[in-house]
């Protein structure tokens, strides 16, 4: 029988939370200031509390960043920490594109870094939640992806095709960590016919300059 003296689940996360909020009191006092002055723009809504729970992410996110750099996975044994920081960071990414959603359409933000911000989360959420190439209404023709990096046993790289009148059509984009342990996504852009990666912490630091400059 579990000892009654073990922490909880819900203890546990509490804690994490709580300890995140802790190791970074400037940016989570940040995320407060950000959620009343663009939440109160939207009066009789919620919108101040969906940003302050994408600020309540972003804190476990970089704490979980931050442990990584200062405490790196072993060489040998297993180490989840890095998958469960994916799922917060894909976590972030829909949360972030939700909120910049409805600033755009409802006209509250109309800056045009604030507009690139929004498009760039939308294409990195369009890969996670919807397993498809951004825009793929735009393209012409079926794009051809491979991997960067082979099997063992292939001598040649595979090519997958993705076709947009393809009812089954996926695509598994790239990603990887940066040299600041946080999540990167390569992202293809449709409209300027190229590849470009993204960093979550980058993005991060861009909404919270974007909706307080003054900070």
């Amino acid at each position: 029988m579990e000892s009654q003296t073990s922490p909880t689940i819900g203890q546990l996360i509490v804690a994490a939370f709580g300890l995140a909020q802790n190791s970074n009191k400037k940016i989570h006092q940040h995320w407060i200031q950000i959620s009343h002055r663009i939440g109160s723009q939207l009066p009789q809504s919620l919108l101040a509390n969906s940003i302050q729970r994408l600020g309540e992410i972003d804190l476990l996110c970089r704490a979980l960043e931050q442990e990584l750099l200062d405490r790196p996975p072993p060489e040998a044994g297993l180490d989840f920490r890095f998958n469960y920081l994916w799922v917060l960071s894909e976590w972030w990414v829909g949360s972030a594109y939700a909120v910049c959603f409805t600033l755009k359409g409802r006209k509250i933000l109309t800056d045009h870094n604030f507009l690139k911000l929004a498009d760039d989360l939308r294409m990195i959420r369009v890969q996670i939640e919807k397993h498809e190439v951004p825009s793929d209404k735009n393209l012409g023709e079926p794009l051809q992806f491979s991997p960067t990096q082979l099997r063992p046993d292939e001598k040649t790289p595979p090519i997958f095709r993705y076709d947009k009148n393809d009812r089954l059509r996926a695509h598994i984009p790239r990603r990887g960590a940066s040299s600041r342990q946080s999540a990167m996504w390569e992202v293809f852009d449709v409209k300027a016919d190229e590849s470009r990666w993204y960093e979550r912490l980058e993005l991060s630091d861009r909404m919270l300059n974007l909706f307080d400059p003054q900070s």
